[in-house]
């Protein structure tokens, strides 16, 4: 059996001063993929709601006008930098009316790396979500 003779107990601290700066590397990064995965579900939920205000106008015109206030009530000014694009397409229905067609409402994000990472970092990222929500035929 052979023995460490020449261990002078540096070898533990610098060992776990490496495992120190993993893990924190490690949490740093989980709540960076957190924290992007929470922008993609407010993106989202504004749109749907923009989608959905939409269906409820009584025209085209109105419904670019109402999905845009939809959106920005969904507060994504706090997280957007420059504020959130809306785009809105409207889709008639086959006898070319409003009613029974659809719309789609786009809203895109562009979200600062360093309000994700909660440290300072480089970059932006755009989180871009749509929603379709069909135009009640009925509906007047």
């Amino acid at each position: 059996m052979r023995r460490w003779v020449d261990d002078d107990g540096i070898a533990t601290p610098v060992e776990m001063m490496y495992l120190l700066v993993f893990c924190l590397m490690a949490v740093l990064f989980i709540g960076y993929v957190g924290r992007l995965h929470a922008a993609g579900v407010e993106v989202t939920n504004a749109a749907q709601s923009a989608a959905r205000a939409a269906s409820l106008a009584p025209n085209a015109a109105a419904a670019q006008e109402a999905a845009i206030t939809a959106a920005q009530a969904a507060l994504l000014h706090r997280r957007c930098q420059g504020g959130a694009q809306v785009v809105v397409i409207a889709y008639h229905a086959a006898d070319g009316t409003w009613q029974g067609g659809s719309v789609t409402v786009t809203v895109s994000c562009t979200v600062p790396v360093q309000s994700l990472a909660g440290v300072w970092a480089p970059g932006v990222r755009t989180v871009t979500m749509s929603d379709t929500q069909p135009v009640d035929r009925y509906r007047r």
